[in-house]
């Protein structure tokens, strides 16, 4: 559902426990789907994701979105892309990970860079594929890559790609 409108037809618990537990299903991307964020992020900053959804989402003073360049090749595109629709958030500066996720087997999210990465994602097809449909690995709560199948344009998941192949 859209979130200008969701800060009005929910109530803080309710938010509150969306944004902590999650919701829907990550390997359906026609389904709405939330990840996990209750072990990721703070109290005060759950707190104040609620306060901002029921807010109405008000114009945040001196904030744009990453812009893209052109004409420098897919993989510069890709990594402000990497940047734009937070992936960094998760997979860290230049994809080495280490983010915390307490309950998957080594308590942090995956690397998009080194060997592990490269051998399990070895075609520009299952890198695609993970970014489209998320993944969970794990049962909840487990911080899951949500879906980006028609939120991320083909192209634009092209670019990732291409950008992600730099990476080392």
């Amino acid at each position: 559902p859209a979130l200008t409108t969701v800060g009005k037809s929910l109530t803080v618990a309710q938010l509150k426990r969306i944004i902590d537990h999650g919701l829907g299903e990550s390997a359906n991307p026609t389904k709405p789907y939330m990840p996990v964020w209750g072990q990721v992020i703070s109290k005060t900053q759950v707190s104040d994701l609620v306060a901002y959804i029921r807010a109405g989402l008000p114009a945040v003073a001196d904030t744009e979105p990453v812009s893209v360049p052109q004409g420098q090749g897919p993989a510069v595109a890709g990594a402000a892309l990497y940047l734009r629709f937070g992936c960094v958030n998760c997979h860290g500066p230049n994809g080495l990970g280490g983010v915390p996720n307490p309950l998957s087997e080594d308590k942090t999210i995956p690397s998009l860079s080194g060997q592990d990465f490269r051998k399990e994602f070895n075609t520009d097809a299952k890198i695609i594929a993970v970014i489209r449909s998320g993944s969970v690995i794990g049962k909840q709560p487990i911080v899951s890559m949500p879906h980006w199948g028609g939120i991320i344009s083909d192209a634009e998941m092209r670019q990732l790609v291409a950008y992600l192949k730099t990476l080392k």
